[in-house]
């Protein structure tokens, strides 16, 4: 597996999305994107530190395991309220984070909590693995907003979970399944998404069957309906038959 990446600050002064791609020493391949809150400097820190406090605590995992990534995840939600109480500068900061991890036997297990998401294109569709800790989605799970409704929410952007976060309880979701080849997975913050619908994005992988072309096309379409958040993508396609996979 090759996987591509980019991230942009759009029309932002400054970039607060943050990812991290790597291989681990014992197999494997660690993805992820967090997309940090809380004004420049808070925001970067927060979404930088817990992708690199991720990967060290994962890499020293004996066992990966869905209850264990659990445990990181609000290990590094409590550290990052304590630097937020220490730093006036880094009070209120907080972060998404969406990470997953795909074995040698091309298992993909993931955790997450904020609005970035994971996508798997799997032959003709497209599936959300993740589900956006929004008020809006909130709402519309309680079946207080139609689609349409969710669409066109005015504060479809307040989140109600992210890591380091004073004001809520952390919520996590995770998900486990078996990639497939030329299965495609996609990680994005909200403001890839934002720009650009599933179907769109399920599209293009039809129309593309070199992954790297589906990849950067749906990146310049994001490009030009010119994003308003800072936008970041992480993708990778699943080959089986390569013997040096993941």
């Amino acid at each position: 597996m090759n996987p591509l990446y980019f991230s942009a600050k759009g029309p932002r002064s400054a970039n607060e999305d943050s990812y991290l791609v790597q291989y681990i020493e014992h197999g494997g391949l660690l993805l992820i994107v967090a997309d940090g809150l809380g004004g420049h400097k808070g925001g970067k820190y927060a979404s930088k530190y817990a992708t690199k406090a991720f990967y060290q605590k994962f890499s020293n995992l004996d066992d990966i395991s869905i209850s264990n990534l659990e445990k990181i995840t609000h290990e590094i939600h409590e550290e990052l309220k304590v630097l937020g109480q220490e730093d006036p500068e880094l009070y209120g900061m907080a972060t998404t984070l969406t990470a997953t991890y795909i074995d040698s036997e091309f298992n993909l297990i993931g955790i997450h909590t904020g609005d970035s998401r994971a996508y798997l294109l799997r032959n003709q569709g497209i599936v959300q693995l993740t589900v956006d800790h929004t008020e809006a989605q909130k709402l519309f799970d309680e079946g207080l907003l139609t689609k349409e409704e969710l669409y066109n929410y005015p504060r479809k952007n307040i989140i109600f979970s992210a890591l380091g976060s004073r004001s809520s309880e952390l919520v996590t979701d995770s998900f486990e399944i078996t990639l497939e080849d030329q299965d495609r997975l996609l990680l994005s913050s909200d403001g890839f998404y934002s720009a650009i619908t599933k179907k769109m994005i399920r599209d293009f992988s039809l129309e593309y069957g070199e992954f790297s072309e589906f990849f950067f096309e749906a990146l310049f379409f994001v490009k030009n309906a010119e994003p308003t958040d800072n936008y970041s993508i992480v993708g990778v396609e699943i080959s089986t038959k390569d013997s040096n996979s993941p």
